[in-house]
């Protein structure tokens, strides 16, 4: 479950040590380890950072989105496929991505080769889950398997920061002013929450957590089974990102981090 990168995927950790991308001035990655006050400056604008052991996959936003991949332990640096792309996401043996050129979703390997498409049509945003690919289009929400193959229907709705739960696809509903909704895929009934409109989410697997557009991107958390939203920090938000019992989300091009249970929000990094 990486849902951090439906926001970006602007922080990564691994093995303790932290990677969050430079918002404000747009220089590069800072490296955070878990072993010294060091902070390592890293050339590349990492977006969509995904770990696999010791390397990272991310969309490299200063050499025109390609497709690149780290080695943490020395820091060496290969792209590994030149089409520039966008969500980025690792999942088993390959690595899922929307082109920049076309919007259409795309796969291939690890190591860039075996490149396919997987839709013949645009793409908002997108999940994939073992065999099973759901991704958003203008004309609603589908699902396919990883080749592209068994394309079904599934809502009109029109998704923006997609996320699975369980048997539940949850999202804002761009035509239905961006309010946060749940799909649930065995009945395909859709549930909405009133006063939420997410313009970042994630969640820890049992709550959503997401900046609400609706109370100047407060961070709110939500139960999905009673309804209940909390506002749990009052500081503008974005890029919402979780890892472990730990927030992490931008303000003002600043990174802060707090507890998942709220209160006051600590700056992490000055850039």
């Amino acid at each position: 479950m990486n849902y951090n990168i439906n926001s970006g995927g602007l922080v990564c950790e691994a093995d303790g040590n932290l990677l969050l991308a430079d918002l404000r001035h747009y220089s590069g990655t800072r490296l955070l380890t878990a072993t010294s006050e060091e902070k390592a400056h890293l050339d590349g604008m990492f977006w969509f950072m995904n770990r696999a052991g010791d390397d990272i996959y991310y969309s490299d936003q200063l050499q025109g989105n390609r497709l690149y991949r780290m080695n943490l332990s020395t820091q060496s640096v290969e792209r590994i496929q030149d089409r520039p792309c966008y969500g980025l996401a690792l999942s088993g043996d390959w690595l899922y991505y929307k082109s920049e050129i076309d919007h259409k979703l795309y796969r291939c390997l690890l190591n860039g080769r075996n490149e396919s498409r997987v839709t013949d049509e645009p793409v908002e945003c997108f999940v994939v889950e073992g065999e099973q690919v759901y991704y958003a289009t203008q004309q609603g929400i589908r699902s396919c398997d990883v080749t592209g193959k068994d394309r079904e229907q599934l809502s009109e709705s029109v998704a923006m920061h997609m996320i699975k739960i369980g048997d539940t696809l949850i999202f804002a509903d761009s035509k239905n002013q961006y309010q946060l909704t749940a799909l649930h895929l065995e009945t395909g009934e859709a549930r909405t929450y009133a006063d939420v409109s997410p313009n970042s989410l994630n969640s820890d697997g049992r709550y959503v957590y997401c900046a609400n557009r609706n109370n100047d991107s407060s961070v709110y958390r939500v139960d999905l089974d009673t309804g209940n939203k909390i506002r749990i920090c009052g500081e503008r938000a974005d890029h919402i990102h979780i890892l472990g019992n730990i927030i992490y989300f931008s303000s003002g091009f600043e990174w802060y981090k707090m507890s998942l249970n709220g209160g006051q929000a600590e700056k992490v990094i000055t850039f």
